[in-house]
């Protein structure tokens, strides 16, 4: 990474180094560090940070996991933009080019998985795998005659159609056009 904000640890500029893809803009660029920060802030409470630089370093899936606090709504927000946390951290370091959360998979091995719904999500990148997403069967729709009619069949019958409560003309007046004209 070519341009790193003023003041980064250390630790935020070796992990950034091994950020994958590229950054198109300087907002991306942004992003990015914004994110690892946060998560080295999180790290360093729980010594997480050498693990991840090892997952990460080594592409190991046999590395322990690498946990930060679940959210109540599962997401993280960083920098304006919510996204869930393994999600965003496989982008980062393993597919910059996923799409959703649905493209990934934990390993076995994971204990604290974002889909086990635990206090604690593990963010290792290498926990995950990405499976292609099912593809949806096509949608069949009913083709329409050529001709649509201009407007609605005139009914006959209201009886039918109009509640007993109510008083409704049983013979509209109507104009040239077959549309009830109102007084």
């Amino acid at each position: 990474m070519s341009v790193l904000l003023f003041g980064s640890s250390p630790s935020v500029k070796r992990l950034l180094e091994l950020k994958k893809g590229p950054d198109t803009t300087e907002e991306d660029r942004f992003w990015a560090e914004k994110a690892v920060k946060s998560l080295v802030k999180k790290l360093k409470k729980s010594g997480g940070i050498e693990e991840l630089e090892k997952a990460i370093t080594a592409q190991d899936p046999n590395t322990k996991c690498v946990t930060i606090p679940r959210s109540l709504d599962g997401r993280l927000q960083v920098s304006q933009k919510k996204g869930l946390p393994h999600m965003i951290y496989c982008c980062l370091w393993r597919w910059p080019d996923l799409n959703n959360h649905h493209e990934l998979q934990s390993v076995e091995n994971c204990e604290f998985s974002f889909n086990l719904k635990k206090e604690e999500v593990c963010v290792n990148p290498f926990h995950y795998i990405r499976v292609e997403p099912p593809e949806l069967p096509p949608v069949m729709v009913p083709r329409i005659g050529t001709e649509i009619p201009e407007y609605p069949p005139m009914m006959e019958d209201y009886s039918q159609t109009v509640p007993a409560n109510t008083d409704f003309p049983m013979e509209p007046p109507f104009c040239s056009s077959g549309v009830a004209v109102v007084d």
